[in-house]
């Protein structure tokens, strides 16, 4: 009776939050399985952190972590791997390895696309320990003494990587080390990047992400978030800071996991995840050479994790104010919504769930006028599925 009363009381909050809580959306298709899909007869054993872009040749390039050992520390050894689709989704390519580091493990990864150039760029952080080591503990406690061990002989925690691909995702680069560039310990923002399509500093490229400051033992002791960009086709990458409010800006109530998405009149924003209900957001309206102050999301009640962020384009192809994020439901890695705002990120008074049960990190990518593509975690990290929304539907309020 007890269990009754409690799922009554969160569904009327839900309701009264404005939750659309019942909706037929379709069927979820996977796109990367665990244990199913394999690379030279290596079967992945997790799928995690979906990245997704769009070529000019309307190819669709999806991009995740592929984890080699199931079960925490499910990390070690992960590869970065690609597949992409010429059909909108309907079939997909072959796994592609776009960046392998052995036992240690490819992390903190950006995905971002230059038209003008027509390269693929992942940039990505190679921790330079085998995560087994750890067992099965996570967290500081259980690393600690790794880290302290690296730090003695002067070996670096981690290294930051670049590989390019100028044939849509099907062929790789070799890895070259960027950490002189970006920093002893920079992060990706587990995100797709945008390249500005107006203004002054139109082409430019943008990358949601951060810089870590980190102690001898592998504690973060300053996080530095913003939004990294690049203005010669991704051969250089400088980090714009966000400024954070004096109460929030601990290393652990600030995330390096956020989006970035243009706006109609040629402003940015940014939405990143917090370690509460709620969301994180600023704007820039100088193509990222500054940005405001990061404010609550108040409207955004979600579960602590990455979401996704896009901002629709008409029939046309032409940018409008609708903007939409995707994010599971406040109550934990589950029920997928879809938060829409027509005023470009200032009000979300649409909440849309999509996908019911299992869901965690997710991608959104506009498939045409009338259909938006979500690619989302699911079934415990694997399996990445695909769902197509209608966007009318969406924006019904």
């Amino acid at each position: 009776m007890m269990r009754w009363i409690l799922l009554i009381g969160v569904l009327g909050l839900l309701e009264l939050s404005g939750f659309e809580l019942s909706a037929d959306w379709g069927k979820s298709r996977p796109v990367f399985q665990a244990s199913v899909d394999e690379v030279d007869g290596h079967k992945y054993a997790s799928f995690r952190e979906p990245v997704v872009v769009r070529t000019k040749s309307g190819r669709i390039v999806v991009g995740v972590q592929a984890g080699n050992r199931y079960s925490w520390p499910e990390r070690s050894g992960q590869d970065l791997v690609v597949r992409f689709s010429d059909d909108e989704g309907e079939s997909w390519s072959d796994l592609i390895v776009a960046a392998e580091a052995g036992e240690f493990s490819c992390q903190c990864h950006g995905l971002v696309y230059d038209e003008e150039i027509n390269r693929l760029f992942f940039l990505y952080t190679t921790y330079n320990w085998d995560y087994r080591a750890v067992g099965k503990g996570r967290g500081s406690k259980y690393t600690a003494p790794i880290y302290e061990e690296m730090a003695k002989s002067g070996k670096p925690f981690v290294t930051s990587y670049r590989v390019f691909s100028d044939d849509e995702g099907t062929s790789w680069s070799k890895p070259e080390d960027i950490t002189k560039m970006v920093g002893r310990q920079a992060h990706f923002g587990a995100s797709e990047g945008r390249q500005l399509t107006m203004g002054k500093h139109k082409g430019r490229l943008l990358l949601a992400g951060s810089r870590m400051d980190l102690n001898e033992r592998g504690e973060i002791t300053a996080k530095h978030v913003g939004v990294w960009r690049s203005d010669d086709h991704g051969q250089r990458w400088n980090l714009g800071k966000i400024p954070v409010p004096e109460e929030v800006n601990t290393p652990r109530n600030v995330s390096s996991e956020a989006r970035v998405t243009e706006l109609p009149d040629g402003t940015l924003l940014y939405n990143d995840r917090t370690r509460k209900t709620e969301r994180q957001l600023s704007w820039s309206e100088n193509g990222g050479e500054s940005w405001g102050e990061l404010v609550k999301g108040i409207e955004l009640k979600a579960s602590q994790c990455n979401g996704s962020l896009i901002t629709l384009r008409d029939g046309k192809g032409v940018l409008t104010e609708t903007v939409i994020f995707s994010i599971p439901s406040p109550g934990g890695r589950s029920d997928g919504y879809v938060y829409v705002s027509k005023d470009g990120g200032k009000t979300w008074p649409i909440v849309k769930n999509v996908v019911k049960g299992s869901f965690a990190y997710s991608a959104l990518i506009q498939l045409d006028g009338g259909r938006v593509g979500l690619f989302f975690e699911e079934d415990h990290y694997r399996t990445i599925s695909l769902i197509e929304l209608e966007v009318e539907k969406l924006l019904d309020e």
